[in-house]
């Protein structure tokens, strides 16, 4: 709050009166001055700390897409070994043998989702406002592409579930009757591991998208423009097969 105080003396001339409105003026424009200077170093800490709050999560989340990505390319080369196998496995008596797919890979290793806490706080409490424009708009695609990650996971869950579904009718059911495929049974393992390859290319497409996208953020790319250089030279085709 500014407090404008009152002349100790009445005014008796005019002299006295523009006196006494000049210092007054001038006693408020240095008031405002200080307060404006006071918020302005306070607003650049405030822009300072989310700029090194964004970097470092994008970092995080960058490790996190990589690991993805590493677990997306074995998923995807036990899938496609899978479908050469049952594809070109000899039927013995319209059958084939069971024992033609390769071994399930034994890991538990999960699909990580990036993290977008500092974004949608941001965004939340106006502080977004504090960043240049062009470093906002860098950030908001960072933040859409591990959105459209969210959705990606879903749809490769969706493609991947009658896979799964087929390996748990397998549970309890005696070895002697898992020696073979019936044709029928072939041509639905078949269907459903080319699904669940085509879900994991795809998923594989969004994760290299976002680490293309985080990538470019952490090396100062100042535009969308740059951020979709980035994005296309790691989400290229021979990337992703």
């Amino acid at each position: 709050m500014l407090d404008v105080h009152p002349p100790h003396h009445a005014a008796n001339t005019w002299r006295d009166f523009f006196i006494h409105i000049a210092t007054i003026c001038v006693g408020l424009l240095i008031a405002i001055g200080l307060e404006q200077s006071v918020e302005a170093i306070h607003h650049h800490h405030q822009r300072r700390e989310l700029e090194v709050q964004l970097h470092d999560e994008t970092q995080r989340n960058l490790e996190l897409v990589q690991l993805n990505i590493a677990h997306l390319r074995a998923m995807r080369t036990w899938f496609d070994s899978a479908i050469l196998a049952v594809n070109t496995a000899p039927l013995i008596n319209g059958r084939i043998s069971r024992s033609a797919m390769p071994p399930q890979p034994d890991s538990d290793t999960a699909i990580w989702t990036p993290s977008r806490t500092v974004w949608a706080v941001a965004k939340a409490s106006g502080t977004v406002a504090l960043l240049p424009e062009n470093e906002a708009q860098v950030y908001a695609r960072v933040d859409f592409e591990a959105e459209q990650l969210q959705t990606g996971e879903v749809e490769m869950g969706r493609a991947t579930a009658p896979f799964g579904n087929i390996v748990r009718s397998w549970r309890g059911v005696p070895p002697a009757q898992l020696q073979f495929f019936t044709s029928a049974e072939r041509i639905a393992v078949l269907n459903a591991l080319t699904e669940a390859s085509t879900g994991i290319d795809n998923m594989l497409g969004l994760e290299l998208t976002e680490s293309g996208a985080c990538r470019g953020a952490l090396n100062g790319a100042g535009s969308v423009d740059e951020i979709f250089h980035y994005i296309q030279n790691e989400a290229k085709p021979s990337a992703i097969r």
